[in-house]
């Protein structure tokens, strides 16, 4: 029974590779599809099939799937991305709408339930209005942390719950459209880190999603802005803990953490590569300045490494620091429109901008 369950697995992913990398049309789609559904025949209890997502653990009618495949992590991972917990299949599926059912758990959008398919989304639990976002991100805090606090040259990132920390941010984005209410104030000197990194990932996937990203780059996108600063944890906790400016010893210190976090990325083989490539340049400048310097190789940043700096200023501007106040939105704003064309891509900053003006024209214009 453990085999079949596995192969029904492989034959759903399989066709779900296809239509994304062609359509839904291609032969080889219809090919799994069928034997998926044909597969399904041995599995069906009372006439239904129903897949379970408990935290990083997938169900095919509430019993665990041990084995740890590619393919169950892949369907695990674009379950976590589309929210959705509980797939529950009818023995009375029609062909065409398993076949509907696969496109759309391949591509972007929404999964819908069918006559004869019926999804369960995170959505469906989660409280609604503000107290409910509020408890979302603060959980991606707590689950980032634990992520970092994991980390070390012996050890791989967990990267299911990356995604399912991204994925709580995309739907937080959904739910209010105003970032500025999502990202969250830094409380306490010890808690800098995570909330800043959960901050910055928000403010990159707010960004992805005004340029038109959707999809896998766009929880990409998020999981580079969650993870640009995993080279500061292989930097002395004495240095980064301090409450007192910086030594200039300390920063050239401080400087190698983009090096130390690409290298460690790349050596795990689930993290996207755009998290690879934003943790190491994403305190390069625009002009060619910053670091680490690659002035030599006259290299410009990746968009989303812009996407993630731009970030990364203005929540670090937006925070207080025992060696520096923090700054009101206007004079963050002029800060980063001066730094355009030098520290940050033109159109990267305009894109920004503009989507924080029209927060801010919404908001004024919905006052009393």
């Amino acid at each position: 029974m453990s085999e079949l369950k596995s192969e029904f697995i492989s034959y759903i992913m399989s066709a779900a590779t296809h239509c994304s990398l062609y359509s839904k049309k291609h032969p080889f789609v219809n090919e799994f599809s069928e034997k998926a559904l044909k597969t399904a025949e041995g599995l069906y209890i009372d006439d239904r099939l129903i897949l379970t997502l408990l935290g990083d653990t997938l169900l095919i009618n509430d019993e665990p799937i041990r084995e740890k495949g590619q393919h169950i992590k892949s369907l695990i991972k674009r379950m976590k991305r589309k929210g959705i917990e509980r797939i529950v299949i009818e023995r009375t599926v029609e062909p065409d709408e398993f076949q509907n059912f696969i496109a759309s758990l391949s591509g972007q959008g929404d999964i819908l339930s069918t006559d004869h398919i019926s999804v369960g989304t995170i959505e469906v639990k989660l409280k609604t209005g503000e107290s409910g976002i509020t408890s979302l991100i603060n959980e991606g805090i707590e689950k980032s942390k634990a992520v970092y606090n994991r980390v070390s040259r012996f050890k791989r990132l967990d990267t299911i719950g990356l995604e399912e920390i991204v994925a709580a941010f995309v739907s937080a984005l959904k739910r209010e459209s105003n970032v500025l209410k999502i990202i969250s104030p830094v409380k306490s000197h010890s808690e800098y880190t995570y909330v800043h990194i959960t901050n910055v990932s928000i403010l990159t996937i707010f960004q992805a999603e005004l340029f038109g990203l959707k999809g896998d780059i766009l929880y990409e996108a998020g999981i580079a802005g969650l993870l640009h600063d995993i080279g500061k944890t292989f930097i002395s906790q004495e240095i980064l803990e301090k409450k007192e400016a910086l030594s200039p010893s300390d920063w050239q210190e401080i400087k190698k953490h983009p090096v130390y976090g690409a290298l460690y990325l790349s050596t795990l083989p689930d993290i996207p590569r755009l998290a690879v490539i934003a943790a190491f340049e994403h305190h390069m400048k625009y002009d060619g300045s910053g670091y680490p310097d690659t002035r030599s190789y006259n290299r410009r940043p990746h968009i989303i490494s812009q996407m993630v700096a731009i970030a990364d200023f203005f929540d670090a501007l937006r925070t207080h620091r025992a060696y520096r106040r923090s700054m009101g939105l206007n004079e963050i704003i002029a800060m980063i429109m001066n730094s355009r064309g030098k520290d940050f891509y033109p159109l990267v900053v305009d894109t920004f901008i503009n989507g924080l003006n029209r927060i801010r024209h919404q908001v004024s214009s919905h006052e009393p």
